[in-house]
């Protein structure tokens, strides 16, 4: 028997985006549209947030595509948190281990490496019960700021 949707909680989730996002780093649309925490402990971007079933795919998890958002975001913000610089995804690798069902996940990302343009991160994604169930690896390439674009 399929039980429909709640929508109220997506309802929600959008207009508090709407109303709370602003174009910038830990407050961009979806990051407020999917209630992304963040914080920065030990050279580590800690992202927590609740998981709702309008994130859900047809097996009653956490869709991968999520999941993977939540990866890249950390590592990204890992990087303009600790380089001061934003930074773009050359590749990423993702794992699956475990599903998420709720009510919230933590994704930690930390360097691998830092080179001088190109950088190694990866992330960690744990459910609310502390299982390991997603991985990414990936690879950013950041511009140092010039004279010129610091302006």
């Amino acid at each position: 028997m399929n039980i429909p949707l709640d929508s109220s909680p997506a309802r929600l989730a959008f207009e508090t985006a709407l109303r709370e996002s602003e174009p910038g780093f830990e407050t961009f649309f979806l990051a407020r549209f999917y209630g992304l925490e963040f914080s920065y402990l030990d050279a580590a971007c800690i992202v927590r947030f609740p998981v709702h079933e309008f994130m859900f795919n047809p097996q009653g998890c956490l869709h991968g595509g999520v999941t993977a958002f939540v990866l890249d975001v950390s590592m990204g913000h890992l990087l303009r948190h600790t380089l001061g610089v934003p930074g773009s995804t050359i590749e990423m690798k993702t794992q699956y281990f475990a599903p998420i069902r709720g009510p919230l996940a933590r994704c930690e990302a930390r360097f691998l490496h830092q080179g001088q343009r190109t950088h190694f991160l990866e992330a960690k994604m744990y459910d609310a019960d502390d299982t390991l169930a997603a991985a990414a690896t990936s690879t950013w390439s950041v511009r140092k700021p010039t004279a010129a674009t610091e302006s």
